[in-house]
C-alpha cells in the first residue's frame, strides 16, 4: 500500500479489488474521506460502486526457530559432577523411597528408577531430590 495510491485524486483511475467481480480491476475514484484518502471507488468493468479496499501489507516470511536457539534459551539444571555427588552420599545409608515414606533434608534415598539421591528441599507433599542426572521432584506423604 503506497501513500500516493491512497491519495489518488477524484475521477482518476486506480487499480484495486472489486467486491462484485472478485478480481483486481481498474476503478475510478469517487470520494475521499476527511483525511484525503480514497474512500469510495466505481468499477470500470461492472459499474458497481463500493468502498475502497487498499492493498494488504505483505508480511515478510516467518523464520523457523532453530533447535539450537530454542535449547540455548532454556535453563537446563546442572547435574553435579560424579565426585561431588559421591562425597555427599559417602558414609550414609540410603532410605528406600516410597510415597508413604517420611524424609528430611539431607537424607539419602534409594529410588528404584533414578538410583541414589540426596533430599534437598521439602514441601507439603513433595520432596526435591538431587540425583546424578539432575534434580527431580518426588511425591511423599508428610
Amino acid at each position: 500500500m503506497t501513500q500516493d495510491k491512497d491519495r489518488t485524486p477524484v475521477a482518476q483511475i486506480i487499480s484495486t479489488q472489486c467486491t462484485k467481480c472478485k478480481m483486481e480491476l481498474n476503478h475510478m475514484v469517487v470520494a475521499h474521506n476527511l483525511n484525503g484518502i480514497v474512500a469510495r471507488v466505481k468499477c470500470r468493468t461492472c459499474g458497481s460502486e463500493h468502498k475502497y479496499h487498499p492493498e494488504k501489507k505483505k508480511s515478510s516470511p516467518r523464520v523457523a526457530r532453530t533447535v539450537s536457539r530454542t535449547l540455548s534459551a532454556r535453563k537446563v539444571p546442572v547435574a553435579p559432577s560424579l565426585e561431588e555427588f559421591t562425597k555427599k552420599l559417602k558414609g550414609k545409608e540410603p532410605i528406600p523411597y516410597g510415597i508413604s515414606g517420611s524424609f528430611n533434608a539431607g537424607d539419602v534415598i534409594g529410588h528404584p528408577k533414578f538410583g541414589m539421591g540426596l533430599v534437598t528441599k521439602l514441601s507439603r507433599q513433595r520432596i526435591e531430590v538431587l540425583f546424578l542426572d539432575g534434580p527431580k521432584t518426588l511425591a511423599c506423604d508428610m
